[in-house]
């Protein structure tokens, strides 16, 4: 395999990080164009956008930085996929019906059987610690007017 051939290969590989981060960047543009900070001293609406773009940039830079060839498809990436997608969709579908501790939990519990390997009291066991800690980071410490118990 000749050095250019190396090099290609490497640069299809990196591709995938360098979108992302090319995608965070965006991002971080749009959202820096919000209040980073309210009057009152608490976290504007540009708060978590621009720290998510900015987290988004900085691993899509470190997976471009490490890419190594094609790696094998992991066993079972469909359905930790698919467990991930319905995490999101039941989070999104609960938070409004029961609250954010307990779409929380069941968004934590689907998002750790997507792992596979776990032992079911584990994972729920895993998807309250998950709760307990965004609650107390959104609710408790951005102060997030979302209840965490009950409908809206």
């Amino acid at each position: 395999m000749s050095f250019l051939q190396l090099i290609r290969i490497r640069a299809i590989d990196a591709t995938p990080g360098l979108l992302l981060a090319a995608l965070g960047v965006a991002c971080l543009v749009v959202a820096l164009g919000q209040p980073f900070r309210l009057p009152s001293g608490r976290p504007g609406p540009g708060f978590v956008p621009a720290l998510l773009a900015a987290s988004l940039t900085v691993l899509g830079l470190l997976h471009a930085a490490t890419a190594r060839g094609a790696a094998q498809a992991a066993p079972g990436g469909a359905r930790a996929g698919i467990m991930l997608c319905l995490a999101v969709a039941g989070f999104a579908l609960l938070l409004p019906r029961v609250g954010f501790l307990p779409a929380s939990w069941a968004a934590g519990s689907l998002a750790l059987a997507a792992a596979g390997g776990m032992r079911p009291l584990a994972i729920l066991a895993g998807g309250g610690a998950l709760a307990l800690a965004a609650t107390a980071l959104f609710l408790g410490g951005l102060g997030l007017p979302t209840p965490a118990l009950g409908a809206r």
